[in-house]
């Protein structure tokens, strides 16, 4: 039965029509399924599909992700939904390089301002965080109460993942260039990036020839064990058949049939993704933590 109705919500969700009543409704209900679900002991995610594609389908929603995420982050207890929803979010908007632009003019006002606050504790991907704390200043333009915590978390932004904000609020695709919070901040970054900049160098601190290579090893290591780690959980290892690559100066496969072996050359493109961590997981993860503690709890009603 759950089943069944997990996929009626998710169908519901999915389709393109929107009603206001019926959304708020089906978030309920979703809800309700949730937490009868238990978590899974080491991810703390949901183990149901119905439910997963449920939140996808909420976090392609420009109506319906702001609200969802609203009502479930803001209290504790569907708290645990709102983090679900937030990994969504998060896997889009990983790669990207500006704000989010978020619609929050449905959603209550002391719920988005939890909602900001813990966003940055639970170290959502900054294009979420920030363009979250920059929609919510955009849209109660004349509430003293948000104008005051956005500017704090703003701070915390620059603060925490400073090289991340110039760069997004710089952005030529950022929608908030002329909201004058994101241009003061701008600002500000950019004059604590050129002090930074000022600052002398101290050489003794740099990594030697013997601890660079030791460090490219480690994260060789780690590579591999990532990759492992990836390859025992794809669904694919069961369906597709397992090929080594031979390298020289190009990749290639070796490839068997009736008449022999033969080798073919794969083309392969490189790509990577460059995450700012928060500054606090380096200088005093203690501190870092207990600062992000806080801003969890003043964020309770």
């Amino acid at each position: 039965m759950q089943d069944a109705e997990g996929l009626e919500i998710y169908l519901q969700l999915a389709g393109d029509e929107r009603a206001p009543d019926r959304d708020r409704q089906l978030l309920g209900r979703l809800a309700q399924l949730a937490l009868q679900m238990a978590p899974d002991t080491e991810s703390d995610r949901f183990g149901s599909v119905d439910i997963d594609n449920c939140l996808h389908a909420i976090a392609q929603s420009p109506v319906l992700f702001p609200i969802a995420l609203a009502r479930w982050l803001a209290g504790d207890t569907d708290a645990r939904l709102g983090k679900a929803l937030l990994h969504q979010a998060n896997v889009a908007h990983l790669d990207q390089r500006f704000p989010q632009s978020y619609d929050l003019t449905e959603v209550p006002e002391v719920d988005a301002i939890t909602a900001a606050r813990r966003l940055c504790v639970l170290a959502a991907a900054p294009a979420v965080s920030l363009g979250w704390t920059l929609s919510m200043a955009r849209d109660f333009p004349s509430s003293d109460g948000v104008r005051a915590q956005a500017m704090e978390l703003l701070d915390y932004h620059l603060d925490q993942l400073l090289a991340s904000t110039t760069e997004f609020l710089a952005s030529q695709e950022s929608s908030f260039k002329d909201l004058d919070a994101s241009f003061e901040t701008l600002t500000r970054a950019r004059e604590a990036q050129r002090i930074l900049e000022s600052l002398p160098r101290v050489r003794e601190l740099d990594m030697t020839a013997d601890m660079r290579l030791l460090h490219s090893a480690l994260k060789r290591s780690e590579h591999r064990e990532i990759h492992r780690r990836a390859d025992e959980a794809s669904v694919f290892r069961g369906l597709l058949h397992y090929v080594k690559l031979k390298y020289a100066s190009r990749p290639v496969i070796e490839v068997r049939h009736e008449s022999g072996t033969q080798e073919m050359t794969v083309p392969m493109f490189s790509h990577e993704l460059a995450v700012e961590l928060p500054l606090s997981e380096f200088t005093d993860p203690v501190i870092g933590q207990v600062r992000r503690n806080r801003l969890w709890r003043s964020a309770q009603p």
